[in-house]
């Protein structure tokens, strides 16, 4: 489970990072053409986007603005609470909805209108994570930021798709370990868990590179440097063609944190087999959810 919110986490990074950040993203694709190369289940990233009950408005990125409301009553679904005289903006080209002051994420996943109040005062319009009584006379308004925050939704989730069915259809190799892996860092720390080891055992295997690295005079930087030569992936999750391709452009070669050890003969400091272990567990997962 803990991959899974890990993966989860990453999709809504990407989601949230925008437009511009998935073409950059693609356009490492291009030059490679001719090569093959709140935690919501699973499940409901597979749904199709037509059974969602929608009313579709041409609005374009410079015609939305920051938009503002005060809605009678909001429901919480999570916790079942009612806000009363609730101030809601809906911020500018963004996923997240700022209620009476506080920022969260805005599941626009599906934007239900169920009809009229009982009093008839109000349209109920259901999202996955709120219920809002909306007046009639900011019903048009209000349908039609979450609307567009619906399209913007899944377009970013349908370019996500592409974008990482494209990475796992690239292939590529690491560089061969040289002398020049005496200046290097390790990139991504991120993706520590129990199963492959601990951010203790981590700082030590750091102090026995450093050591290394200036034995042969080299050195091992904490993070990434113009003077370096190899970066060194330590998250199995990052060990992507866009990822090593990106690395590259910046002028490194790339290895990845089990083979450096190989060759600094750090191998006992490192659980080397659950490592590997779970990155082929990931790789399976990814290729199960978007490969074709």
């Amino acid at each position: 489970m803990k991959l899974l919110y890990v993966i989860i986490i990453l999709i809504l990074i990407i989601e949230n990072r925008g437009d511009k950040y998935v073409e950059k993203l693609f356009s490492m694709f291009s030059k490679n053409k001719g090569k093959n190369f709140s935690e919501r289940d699973q499940s409901e990233f597979s749904k199709e986007v037509d059974t969602v009950s929608i009313h579709k408005i041409d609005l374009t990125t410079d015609e939305i603005d920051n938009e503002a409301f005060i809605i009678d009553f909001v429901s919480v679904r999570e916790s079942s609470e009612t806000i009363k005289k609730a101030e809601v903006m809906f911020p500018a080209n963004n996923q997240y909805i700022v209620i009476n002051g506080e920022k969260t994420y805005f599941d626009a996943y599906y934007v239900r209108d169920e009809g009229m109040s009982n009093d008839n005062l109000y349209h109920r319009i259901a999202t996955p994570d709120f219920k809002f009584w909306v007046l009639p006379k900011d019903y048009k308004r209000f349908m039609a930021i979450a609307n567009y925050r619906h399209d913007m939704l899944i377009e970013n989730r349908r370019k996500r798709d592409e974008f990482i069915k494209a990475d796992i259809n690239n292939s590529f190799e690491y560089d061969p370990i040289d002398e020049e892996i005496y200046k290097c860092f390790i990139a991504n720390k991120t993706g520590m868990c129990e199963a492959i080891g601990t951010w203790e055992q981590f700082r030590k295997v750091e102090e026995q590179i450093a050591k290394i690295c200036k034995e042969n005079n080299g050195k091992y930087f904490k993070s990434q440097a113009k003077t370096a030569k190899f970066a060194i992936i330590f998250d199995y999750s990052r060990r992507t063609y866009s990822n090593i391709t990106s690395l590259r452009e910046k002028g490194y070669k790339v290895t990845t944190f089990e083979a450096a050890l190989g060759f600094f003969e750090l191998s006992h400091m490192w659980n080397i087999k659950n490592i590997k272990k779970m990155e082929n567990e990931h790789k399976r997962f990814i290729k199960e959810r978007y490969g074709d």
